[in-house]
């Protein structure tokens, strides 16, 4: 795992069992895109520790939430909790999203895909409700589509106009009542159909930062050719596909905004 690169711009990837190698490729490709030196850690990696010492954010892709848990509970989530508290920054997407979430309540009444418990980053004081729309499922895309997205009213100008993202099983995060909902906000919410619900949510942790995600914002319409999708959504993000450019950018804004301790 040894890198040379400045401490600045190293960010870890996770990609052991649960991370889908689609969205592990697609997410490291973004942190490119954006300047980053991505390096990819399994299990092992994040229970050494030595990354805590180089890097300056650590990502938790989509795929399964579950084997993260079986992997990392206890002392690997501290480390990442502890992370995070003094100045790093947590990304996670889509699994990740739920991961970084104190609850997760996913396919409710589905007796073969059901989960309801507790994880321990807690990141968001709240629970990761999904998926969001129906259809999603583990073994193909047939749950995937591209949905509205825009600022929510507190932070939206006249000029501000839904953004259209890559969603596949994704949450969206339900609030409780908590002192430490506080340290917590709503940076992009689902639109319709019938109500809003947040879709991505930045927190304030310790001296650090971490944002939440249901949506895919890291995918882009080139990074739909490694993988089979619909033509709906294939036509649909080539379209779109410098929306979620706009959303990267205030999650990026969000976690960089961090003081690191020395």
């Amino acid at each position: 795992m040894a890198d040379d690169s400045p401490k600045e711009r190293l960010v870890g990837v996770y990609s052991d069992d649960g991370a889908s190698p689609w969205c592990v490729d697609c997410t490291c490709k973004m942190l490119t895109r954006r300047s980053y030196t991505a390096v990819r850690l399994t299990a092992e990696d994040i229970l050494s520790g030595e990354w805590t010492r180089n890097f300056v954010g650590v990502v938790f892709p989509g795929g399964r939430d579950s084997p993260y848990h079986d992997k990392l509970q206890g002392p690997g989530n501290k480390l990442i909790r502890r992370f995070v508290e003094r100045g790093g920054w947590y990304l996670g997407l889509c699994a990740g999203g739920y991961y970084g979430s104190a609850r997760i309540k996913f396919c409710e009444g589905d007796p073969n895909m059901e989960i309801e418990t507790s994880r321990e980053l807690a990141f968001f004081p709240g629970s990761a409700v999904g998926p969001r729309y129906s259809g999603y499922k583990y073994v193909d895309n047939s749950g995937e589509r591209i949905v509205s997205i825009i600022r929510p009213v507190s932070c939206r100008s006249p000029r501000d106009k839904e953004k259209r993202v890559y969603f596949n099983g994704g949450c969206y995060f339900s609030p409780v009542e908590s002192k430490e909902l506080k340290c917590s906000t709503t940076l992009w919410e689902y639109v319709g159909p019938s109500d809003t619900a947040p879709a991505v949510v930045g927190c304030c942790v310790g001296s650090g930062r971490a944002v939440l995600s249901g949506v895919h914002p890291e995918v882009g319409y080139a990074d739909l050719d490694s993988s089979p999708h619909s033509d709906e959504v294939m036509s649909e993000m080539e379209l779109h596909d410098s929306d979620r450019l706009k959303v990267l950018d205030d999650v990026f804004v969000f976690l960089e905004n961090v003081t690191v301790d020395g």
